[in-house]
């Protein structure tokens, strides 16, 4: 019976102690304060945008109507310049086209400058062509290996889905718009409520160029979530052909890491496009040791290679008392993203009602 009324006394503790945190989480969201401001850091190509995409789907009823037509000419681009890109890749690898009456369409794909119209269709003859392309097996052997001359992650979903894309009457889906690679250039502000709470979350282009960008995003920031490719990790820089992808990554994160201006900043690590990441280096051939000599694991390990570069970026946290929330994503998977990002969003409000004296 004792037992019994002091779990009831405990009961009415707890919940008068979740009662007042809603009360005060309320009366917080509803000040100034409610705004937690999130910079979205890493390198280039290493999937920030996309997250920032998949935040509108799943947190802001995704893309109107008129959002998803505007991606057009961006996916008509990416078919046209991945096949270009295969086609280089062709003569990197010494690789022939199948079929020689192919020639005359690759020719037209490498001198084609927009492969559509100003009213966004795609003409015959272009269309034509990337399709017979696409059929070859010589330009299917190519990007198999794509590996080998850095082919963008999106190239094969599109391939794969010319047919529907050059139909006249095309509307780009959500995935279509996850796949579209552009290159951030500037700041670009994404806001979204989750439990009365606005986040304001700040993407920002990770090339060279553009990080001079950043210290304008850098007063009262509450949470830095940092993304780096794995797949990145036999690659180089866009802009430096001489700088490993992954290296740079590491780089990038300790000065973020350890800048006085985020000492007490909640950090999260995405560590993306593990699904490409497992493919590499369970397929590849493209042993992680190659890269990164020090790596102790079997090569074909996923698991023991994925922890590695998880440890070699909590390694470079110089601060005992500040800690790092790591995750494994895949940004095109939704799914994926909305799972991680529950938990992510659990921590980062935990976080700055600690801050605030609200726990």
């Amino acid at each position: 019976m004792g037992a019994c009324f002091s779990l009831d006394e405990d009961e009415k503790k707890a919940r008068e102690h979740s009662e007042s945190i809603d009360k005060r989480l309320h009366t917080w969201a509803e000040r100034d304060v409610d705004s937690i401001k999130i910079l979205l850091l890493g390198a280039g190509e290493s999937g920030k945008s996309t997250l920032v995409k998949q935040m509108k789907i799943i947190h802001n009823n995704g893309f109107s109507h008129e959002e998803l037509e505007s991606f057009r000419p961006t996916v008509l681009d990416n078919v046209l310049s991945s096949m270009k890109y295969v086609l280089t890749g062709m003569g990197l690898l010494r690789i022939n086209l199948d079929n020689p009456k192919n020639k005359i369409y690759a020719q037209a794909a490498l001198s084609c400058q927009r492969c559509f119209d100003d009213d966004l269709h795609v003409p015959l003859f272009i269309a034509h062509a990337l399709r017979s392309l696409w059929r070859d097996s010589g330009v299917r052997c190519a990007v198999s290996r794509g590996y080998e001359f850095e082919l963008n992650d999106s190239a094969i979903y599109y391939f794969e889905n010319m047919e529907r894309i050059f139909e006249e009457n095309y509307r780009p889906t959500p995935t279509d718009v996850l796949r579209a690679r552009v290159r951030t250039k500037g700041v670009i502000e994404t806001r979204f409520r989750i439990h009365d709470i606005q986040f304001r979350m700040f993407d920002v282009g990770g090339q060279r160029s553009e990080r001079r960008k950043w210290i304008q995003c850098f007063d009262d920031v509450r949470t830095i979530m940092f993304v780096v490719a794995l797949s990145g990790y036999d690659m180089t820089l866009y802009e430096d052909s001489d700088v490993n992808r992954l290296q740079e990554s590491l780089t990038l994160f300790s000065q973020i890491c350890n800048n006085r201006f985020f000492l007490n900043t909640s950090m999260i690590l995405f560590m993306n496009k593990l699904d490409i990441f497992s493919d590499k280096i369970l397929y590849s051939g493209r042993h992680l040791r190659y890269y990164f000599h020090d790596f102790p694991g079997a090569d074909c390990d996923v698991e023991a290679a994925a922890h590695y570069i998880q440890q070699r970026f909590q390694l470079l946290n110089h601060n005992p008392s500040k800690l790092i929330y790591p995750h494994f994503t895949t940004a095109t998977d939704t799914r994926n993203i909305q799972i991680v990002f529950s938990v992510v969003m659990e921590e980062v409000i935990r976080d700055n009602l600690e801050k605030a004296s609200l726990l």
